[in-house]
């Protein structure tokens, strides 16, 4: 059983390559739905290709370079990324033009000439790399103390992250983190404590500074879905209201490829961003929903059975902590859209359109297939596997 799935381990990369390649053809059909017609050109379809091609050529260089090479260079990285970061939010006080421009009073993007790309996203793939190289060879956090470290090495990026401000981004490494100590082999005691006080302290967090009222108000918005206050409803409200009419009014089979009014008239803001999976739900109804969720379960799996086969502590802790990022991304996406969590301005990873959000996920399922391909000899215990010991 275990010689079979080895061999079979290497074709899981391009399993996993094949289903984001069907996840990004759904919104790129989305995409152009919304924006195709006859006096019109699909200028961002056509966006979304170039990016493709560029996010492809990046798994392509992943491949080449080896994961272990790559995660030669994470701390250097690590470091870079956080001088970017910390860029973007010292544009705040101090201007940057033309290097870093606000969109939307949002400090995320830098540019250089004709190309700009948002450093958050990059970030994520950078910080698992960073945590899998301090967690490969250490014991000391199954200790309290021992957290400290890798707690620090994602508080600072979090804290830089939600000054741009981006709610979305800074929340994915938190359930990263906690996915990776517990495969790393973390005390299951220390992490539900640790869990216990985070709850506790949220409402702090909400009437911190580092909070700002239109993420507060998009917080309030998952309490307040059944409110009949008309001026909330086209206000605050007003997003996910009608993103729950689209999903709705797609029903089983959908309303057909650009066969529905509602996306031609801009009647959901940020179709094509973090609320595509509506738009996707309202052409395809249920059927199409579920054909989305069933390849992100593809790439789950495939990527996990990655993890479970590599001996090397470093590519088990990266195949782990890309797949955590991937579903956490996924479950908030979806979650927010259908109402069932906060609107936190997430995008759907390889299907929302945005070049830095797609080439960065074609990066980190190129390490994930490097990982499945580049499976080194080892004759030291399974990686992260204690005896017991006492508490």
């Amino acid at each position: 059983m275990i010689r079979s799935l080895t061999r079979i381990l290497p074709s899981l990369g391009w399993v996993i390559l094949a289903a984001a390649l069907l996840l990004t053809v759904f919104g790129l059909l989305s995409i152009y739905a919304g924006e195709a017609g006859p006096d019109s050109r699909p200028a961002n379809t056509m966006k979304q290709l170039a990016f493709l091609a560029v996010g492809l050529g990046g798994f392509l260089v992943v491949q080449l370079v080896g994961y272990r090479r790559i995660g030669y260079w994470a701390y250097p990285l690590f470091g870079l990324i956080l001088v970017l970061l910390a860029l973007l939010v010292l544009a705040r006080k101090f201007p940057m033009a033309p290097l870093i421009e606000p969109r939307r009073n949002a400090y995320r993007w830098i540019v250089l000439g004709p190309v700009s790309f948002q450093v958050s996203e990059y970030a994520k793939i950078i910080y698992i790399l960073a945590l899998s190289a301090y967690l490969r060879y250490r014991t000391n956090y199954r200790t309290l103390r021992g957290l400290l470290g890798p707690f620090a090495l994602t508080l600072v990026p979090v804290a830089l992250i939600l000054k741009e401000p981006d709610l979305g981004t800074s929340i994915l490494l938190l359930p990263t983190l906690f996915v990776m100590l517990f495969v790393a082999g973390a005390k299951i005691k220390h992490l539900l404590l640790i869990l216990a006080l985070g709850a506790v302290s949220v409402p702090v967090f909400y009437y911190s500074p580092l909070m700002n009222n239109y993420q507060r108000t998009r917080i309030q918005s998952l309490f307040r879905q059944e409110d009949t206050d008309k001026r909330w409803r086209l206000n605050a409200g007003y997003q996910l209201n009608q993103s729950k009419i689209a999903l709705g009014s797609g029903q089983f089979a959908g309303r057909g490829f650009r066969g529905s009014a509602f996306f031609r008239y801009n009647l959901l803001p940020e179709e094509h961003n973090d609320f595509i999976f509506a738009v996707i739900g309202n052409q395809w109804g249920f059927i199409g929903c579920m054909v989305i969720l069933f390849c992100y379960l593809v790439i789950l799996a495939a990527g996990l059975t990655i993890a479970s086969m590599t001996a090397d502590p470093f590519g088990r802790l990266l195949a782990v902590g890309v797949c955590a990022l991937i579903f956490a991304q996924t479950v908030i996406n979806v979650g927010m859209t259908i109402g069932l969590m906060p609107i936190t301005g997430m995008s759907l990873p390889f299907v929302s359109m945005g070049g830095s959000g797609l080439v960065a996920g074609y990066l980190a399922i190129g390490l994930l297939a490097d990982v499945a391909r580049r499976r080194p000899v080892s004759i030291a215990p399974k990686p992260f596997e204690f005896e017991r010991e006492e508490a």
